[in-house]
């Protein structure tokens, strides 16, 4: 019995679908759904399961949703200000997979599913996180003091980068030190020329994991990726250079302390954190423990136990 694995992102991009699939050893599909091109292949009868990171418009069979990040930041779902999901598409999920015993009620309300039917499982990328350390991805980042610039998607034509000094940043690094811009996917580019001694902007198309591996430092705003790299253990700095995102968009946690120790909102301050930060503090652990206990290298076979279990 065939399962289909779907992501409205290419499948290089789908992260924990593909890490998934690489753990499924039964045959299985992989197809892209393309929100404004709808495929009938996506709804084939042919397929046991269909098993997605993005809610589902409808499915002739079961349905498993994992979710594109580790829960707890940004308001999602049913609890976005317009959201564009629905309950009605929350029925035909069997289950939705999140990443700690504490985020089940939390994920059963921004997805309108019922709470015996979120499973506390992990998310299956990070099972690759463990037992890695600098170096290790290969990247760009492994030979200097690396610092992972990676904000998240506010909207179309909104977002931080406009309001960064670069230059201040740029001439105030040192030789031996990098800032990597890592552009979300929707957004593109965020750099406003690409002539820096010490900055560099990374592909938006690229998987963030070999980056977070090789980094000392991740930078962010309001981006899950800060979950990520707490699992890694990898120290956290958010960076707000302009308020008002948090009030308009919704957090779960009190931020910013709810989700890391370090923060700032300017560049002097940023770099500073960044050359100091030397792994996670207090409320780095916390977050990771409240947001993501279940990602303990081991996701992939308890999910796929679930998939075998439904066949």
């Amino acid at each position: 019995m065939t399962i289909l694995f779907s992501s409205n992102r290419p499948y290089k991009r789908a992260e924990n679908i593909r890490a998934l699939m690489q753990g499924y050893p039964g045959e299985k599909v992989f197809i892209q759904a393309d929100p404004w091109q709808p495929n009938p292949e996506l709804w084939s009868k042919r397929f046991a399961i269909r098993v997605t990171d993005e809610f589902i418009g409808r499915s002739p069979g079961k349905a498993v949703m994992i979710g594109h990040g580790i829960a707890g930041g940004k308001t999602y779902g049913l609890d976005q200000p317009r959201p564009y999901h629905n309950r009605e598409r929350a029925k035909l999920l069997n289950y939705v997979i999140t990443t700690s015993q504490d985020m089940v009620p939390l994920v059963a309300k921004q997805s309108g599913v019922p709470e015996d039917r979120v499973l506390p499982l992990g998310m299956p990328r990070t099972d690759d996180y463990f037992g890695k350390s600098k170096g290790d991805g290969r990247t760009v980042l492994s030979g200097k003091r690396a610092y992972l610039y990676a904000p998240t998607f506010q909207g179309k034509g909104e977002g931080p980068a406009q309001d960064i000094d670069w230059e201040y940043i740029d001439g105030h690094l040192q030789d031996d030190e990098i800032f990597a811009v890592k552009p979300h996917m929707i957004t593109k580019h965020l750099l406003p020329r690409r002539n820096f001694r010490h900055i560099i902007e990374l592909s938006c198309n690229d998987p963030s994991k070999d980056y977070l591996i090789d980094c000392d430092v991740l930078v962010t705003d309001y981006s899950s990726i800060m979950f990520d790299a707490h699992v890694l253990q990898k120290s956290v700095v958010l960076f707000e250079k302009r308020k008002g995102y948090t009030e308009s968009r919704g957090m779960y946690l009190p931020y910013p302390d709810g989700y890391a120790s370090r923060y700032c909102r300017s560049e002097d301050e940023l770099i500073h954190l960044c050359r100091t930060a030397d792994g996670p503090g207090v409320e780095d652990i916390l977050c990771r423990e409240l947001t993501a206990g279940a990602c303990d290298g081991h996701s992939v076979e308890r999910i796929v136990e679930l998939l075998e279990s439904m066949l």
